[in-house]
């Protein structure tokens, strides 16, 4: 039996592939200094968080052995004498009943069950968040999803990945409060590997003369390539969006085609926004305050912060994204195209010859 098992639910967008990366690259190290991950990658802790939450939209794409893959972390953590860290931020989303499940067989297996949940303050969370949905084929513009969110209360599924206070109850049930721990994410500015250090501190590892250089490469969109590859998504038949088609284009065809297609610009939260954000990231922290989790970090650090001058992606212009997709097709062996939307067809139609066979 495992002394502790430590869940982390996420949030998604707070370094959590930050972490994982180092986690999983610092595997045989970790394991050496008593914290076991279960499984033989990221892809593992996946899979275990689609069983638990039931993602059938995932699932049914799933192998038998796949679709085991929670009962094998649990089977792991039962045969190991130290600490188990298993982490994926879809398991932020599951429903009340699974989670508790989950916690209950945890429990089994371990003699103390901790849950960590890692927050960023929503100001840099939203841009990134819609950047993500993009990557993963949504076709909403960066303006009229901010909309919804602010419009879509509790339901919006959003805030079901980032209603940190409810998460938090979510994943408590049962649970001592000293158990439950909130990391939260360092402001800009602050030594990258402060999450690192303090998530350790979490966990109780050393992690000493661990590397943490980041390795991966940067695919981060600026607002340019980000509303490029929105507008790609429009050309993507609905019926033909695979759950492999989207993980191609965002595994492949994004860090290495369209990534750096266009001078880097990140882009900000509108103005206009910037109260609700404010509004709803305040009354978060004093709901957080007002709980009696272990914080490590300083909530004032999930407020959102004033607003920046600069541009949303609906700012690019046709020029600018037909540059960018001219540049995209010249990394796809294609010559140029004479318009935006040719272009557009173009990359479209490499991106289902290429991939929809998976």
């Amino acid at each position: 039996m495992a002394r502790r098992a430590f869940l982390h639910v996420g949030t998604a967008k707070s370094g959590t592939s930050y972490l994982q990366d180092l986690w999983w690259r610092h595997h045989d190290e970790l394991r050496d200094r008593g914290l076991l991950l279960p499984g033989a990658g990221r892809r593992d802790h996946f899979t275990a968080a689609a069983v638990v939450k039931g993602m059938s939209a995932v699932l049914d794409t799933l192998s038998d052995r796949e679709q085991d893959a929670w009962r094998r972390v649990l089977d792991e953590a039962g045969d190991w004498s130290g600490d188990v860290l298993v982490s994926n931020e879809h398991f932020a989303d599951t429903p009340d009943r699974a989670a508790r499940r989950a916690l209950s067989e945890l429990a089994a297996v371990a003699g103390e069950v901790h849950v960590v949940v890692t927050a960023r303050d929503l100001g840099r969370v939203l841009p990134s968040a819609w950047q993500q949905r993009v990557k993963m084929g949504a076709r909403q513009p960066y303006r009229r999803f901010l909309g919804s969110v602010r419009h879509g209360e509790d339901d919006q599924k959003f805030w079901r990945y980032q209603d940190v206070p409810a998460i938090l109850r979510r994943w408590s049930a049962d649970l001592p409060a000293d158990r439950v721990h909130l990391v939260v994410v360092p402001p800009s500015g602050a030594p990258r590997d402060e999450l690192w250090r303090r998530s350790a501190a979490v966990l109780g590892v050393d992690v000493a003369g661990l590397d943490t250089e980041v390795r991966r490469a940067n695919d981060s969109l600026g607002l340019v390539e980000a509303e490029l590859l929105r507008r790609i998504n429009e050309r993507l038949p609905r019926a033909g969006r695979t759950p492999e088609l989207t993980r191609r284009i965002k595994g492949t065809f994004v860090p290495e085609a369209l990534a750096g297609a266009a001078p880097s610009e990140p882009f900000v939260l509108p103005v206009q926004h910037a109260g609700w954000v404010q509004e709803r990231s305040a009354e978060m922290v004093a709901s957080l305050r007002a709980a009696p989790f272990d914080v490590v970090g300083d909530l004032d650090d999930l407020l959102a912060g004033a607003p920046r001058e600069g541009r949303t992606p609906g700012d690019a212009t046709d020029d600018e994204l037909l540059a960018a997709a001219r540049e995209v097709l010249h990394r796809l062996g294609h010559d140029g195209a004479d318009s935006l939307d040719t272009a557009l067809d173009l990359v479209a139609g490499d991106l289902v010859r290429r991939f929809s066979a998976g």
